[in-house]
């Protein structure tokens, strides 16, 4: 039964976080104003990101370490993102330039473990005697359904790498990233009264959605929090380690509706698509005669 309900739920947040930042990446290209040009580039970056683990998540199968290298660049990116908004309050706007170099320079650490954590991940064939030994208690050699697959020790370079990359910077960038935030709504306060009714608009819709990118990463700290758990044999359960990875791929679902939302262009296009999308409808015209025949009939 626990299987049947995440399994759905890995199903229903891949399909819409796929859609879902497909449809950033187009806005952020075709819809975002000169002045925030330069922005828009970290906006795709967490887009294709967010795409790639939404879109492993529900091919999983793939490669598991191609879906584990997302999380970790995700926290990195998020850091940047509101040390950015952080650097542009007292200086000019990077180049685009700039910006992908130092998007590459964050992604090293993470490709750097996808390369690495390939060779050590094995298959159903491998790691279920190890599994069926540590946890005999979910008779895992009976279950036929889901896929089984990961590494065989946590000894090896490449798994404490990994262990380490994911578990422990969520923490500090978590308390980073309010520490920025609360800095950036101070300098948006005290530069509210010298701006113009629009700029205020602008600087209120920031600030929403700075609000609600800082408790997104939430979930990442309730799954890295369910693995050490785990990891330490405190609490053994399968809803805890359903909860790992159904808590964190929950979060590059959401993360793109806080652009979609907040930012107005954006908001502007996603309320109008519909009706751009939606075929006319046919003129609509009536005779004379067919017009008494029907007033006949309300008679």
């Amino acid at each position: 039964m626990l299987y049947e309900i995440f399994h759905f739920w890995h199903i229903l947040i891949g399909v819409i976080g796929c859609c879902a930042n497909l449809l950033l990446c187009y806005v952020a290209v075709r819809k975002t104003p000169p002045a925030t040009r330069s922005y828009a580039t970290l906006i795709i970056n967490f887009a294709v990101t967010d795409f790639l683990e939404c879109f492993l998540d529900l091919f999983i199968m793939l490669s598991l370490s191609l879906f584990y290298h997302c999380f970790p660049h995700t926290t990195w990116s998020l850091l940047l993102s509101f040390s950015y908004r952080y650097y542009i309050l007292h200086k000019s706007p990077l180049s685009r330039k700039w910006l992908i170099l130092i998007v590459f320079i964050i992604y090293t650490p993470s490709l750097f473990q996808a390369i690495i954590y390939w060779p050590t991940v094995v298959d159903r064939e491998e790691i279920l005697p190890l599994a069926t030994k540590f946890f005999p208690e979910y008779h895992l050699e009976s279950e036929k359904s889901g896929i089984l697959g990961g590494i065989t020790t946590i000894d090896e370079f490449a798994s404490i790498y990994v262990i380490i990359h994911i578990c422990v910077p969520i923490f500090p960038v978590y308390v980073s990233m309010f520490i920025l935030r609360y800095k950036i709504v101070k300098k948006l306060m005290e530069q509210a009264t010298m701006l113009s009714a629009d700029a205020k608009a602008s600087h209120n819709q920031i600030l929403k959605c700075l609000i609600i990118q800082a408790f997104i990463p939430s979930l990442l700290m309730i799954g890295v929090t369910c693995y050490i758990l785990s990891q330490l044999g405190l609490i053994t359960h399968p809803f805890i380690e359903y909860l790992i990875f159904a808590s964190i791929c929950t979060m590059p679902m959401l993360s793109p509706f806080t652009y979609l939302v907040y930012i107005r262009p954006y908001r502007t296009f996603c309320m109008k698509f519909p009706l751009q999308t939606a075929p006319p409808l046919p003129p609509f015209t009536i005779s004379p005669i067919q017009l008494q025949k029907f007033l006949r009939y309300l008679v």
